[in-house]
């Protein structure tokens, strides 16, 4: 059984998939200007598909919107002590977490592109229907493949395509309610090394000699031995939206809109490349490889959202903005990769819990065609503690400061930008290894450091709209 576990300690972190906080805010430029602030009340263009159905009912035209956001995130990690298992005799455990560098700096930093397309046609009968295409989750991080982490992450890519057909219904000139539907399409391409220096000496005496693994020269740790792992899967999810919006008085609009939470099937494949010496030990002993290519399957419940918004127009220029967002993370505690067979590949142990976000912003209109927009805001972080951080996504809590404008070059097309700087905590990370039975390995890596990041979004539209 122990050697079981060494060898599937020895990749447990590599297979790991999602980590905190992945949902993407940015589904509309012009909100970004105001750091989403009001989003499910102002219902100023299309992007209210996405927001809140009910808002559509505000338009009185068939509205086409589409736009794009550029997202880069500037970063590096430093190493303060990432270990092997310490049956292997190798690295330490620092009880100073934090204040010994022992790796340098890995460079963390990268850039992202989404899209948004929206589209409104109003009916008669108070009736208005719209169609969104967007992408609501998603991450990206590529790192060196000699960097200290690499066992537990080197490539992530993670992406939720979302088709969000909705109905707006306007009951009265105060309320209106709606509604829709989405199709999710979830892909997942997740890659790492693995530790072939471990997988040896994990093998021994079973197989062959400390001194084959030696003369392969497979050390444990070595990055000129190790192989690697591709994990691929894809789902395909239904779930539903509902929107309210009140306007108890002239200038005040109130937002409510909820969004189910997703629950994704995922399937896909395990690939595993060898070090070429590791494969002529085993071809030689006359016994098959250890990790072999599968298919697997995982479940990722993706979380529900509550947003509650408010717009208020103090006077013919200024329009003050609130939102708070509760995000309920805690629908996935766990990543668990599986074989077709029934056997446990590897466990992450997210342990996320429910967080909110809150903003505050302002519209000032300067003249009847153009529009300033500012806006603040304060994001939690799901995960509880450095333990259960992984590197695929070293994300923490963060402050938004945003600024943008509106231009309206007709009746009929509109132009809005934005861009967001985003302050970041430092973001400690001491996160190990785990069985497959969910308890701690004493044999896998413990990757150790703090992550130090900072993010800059911008972001463009242009609105057409028809009669």
């Amino acid at each position: 059984m122990r050697k079981t576990c060494f060898l599937i300690c020895a990749v447990a972190a590599s297979e790991a998939s999602l980590a905190g906080g992945f949902a993407l805010i940015e589904q509309g430029a012009s909100g970004l200007g105001n750091a989403y602030a009001g989003a499910a009340a102002v219902t100023q263009d299309a992007s209210t598909v996405w927001f809140n159905p009910a808002g559509m009912s505000e338009l009185k035209e068939r509205q086409f919107l589409g736009a794009a956001h550029v997202i880069g995130v500037d970063g590096d990690f430093s190493d303060k002590g990432t270990t092997l298992g310490q049956q292997l005799g190798l690295g330490y455990v620092d009880p100073a977490f934090g204040t010994a560098a022992a790796g340098g700096k890995t460079d963390a930093s990268g850039t992202s592109f989404i899209p948004n397309l929206y589209y409104v046609h109003p009916l008669k009968r108070n009736v208005t229907l719209g169609i969104g295409l967007s992408v609501p989750f998603g991450n990206s991080t590529d790192y060196d493949s000699g960097w200290v982490g690499r066992y537990q992450a080197i490539e992530s890519a993670v992406s939720v395509i979302d088709i969000n057909p909705s109905i707006s219904y306007k009951v009265n000139d105060q309320l209106n309610i709606g509604g829709g539907i989405s199709i999710q399409r979830m892909s997942a391409t997740l890659g790492s090394a693995v530790d072939n220096g471990a997988i040896c000496f994990g093998a021994v005496p079973a197989a062959f000699q400390e001194a084959n693994c030696l003369s392969a020269e497979l050390l444990p740790g070595t990055a000129s031995s190790d192989g690697s792992v591709d994990v691929e899967g894809e789902s395909t999810a239904m779930s539903f939206n509902l929107g309210l919006l009140y306007k108890p008085r002239i200038g005040t609009k109130l937002g409510l809109a909820y969004r189910h939470g997703v629950k994704h099937d995922l399937e896909g494949d395990v690939d595993f490349t060898y070090n070429a010496g590791l494969q002529q030990l085993f071809t030689d002993a006359q016994i098959p490889l250890p990790l072999p290519d599968s298919d697997v399957t995982a479940k990722a419940d993706l979380p529900p959202s509550l947003m509650f918004s408010a717009a208020h127009q103090v006077n013919d220029q200024i329009e003050v903005l609130a939102d708070a967002t509760y995000t309920g993370w805690s629908s996935l505690p766990e990543l668990r990769i599986t074989r077709d067979s029934g056997e446990d590949v590897t466990l992450t142990n997210f342990g996320f819990e429910d967080v909110w976000r809150l903003s505050a912003g302002l519209n000032y209109s300067h003249t009847d065609a153009l529009t300033f927009r500012a806006g603040v805001a304060y994001d939690e972080d799901p995960v509880p503690s450095p333990q259960l951080r992984t590197a695929r996504i070293p994300g923490n809590e963060r402050v938004w400061a945003a600024f943008g404008l509106g231009y309206k070059f007709s009746n009929t097309v509109a132009f809005d930008v934005g861009f967001a700087h985003l302050m970041i905590d430092d973001t400690p990370l001491a996160n190990p290894s785990l069985a497959t039975d969910g308890t701690a390995s004493t044999t896998g890596t413990t990757t150790r450091g703090v992550f130090e990041t900072s993010a800059n979004i911008l972001s463009a539209q242009v609105t057409v709209q028809f009669n």
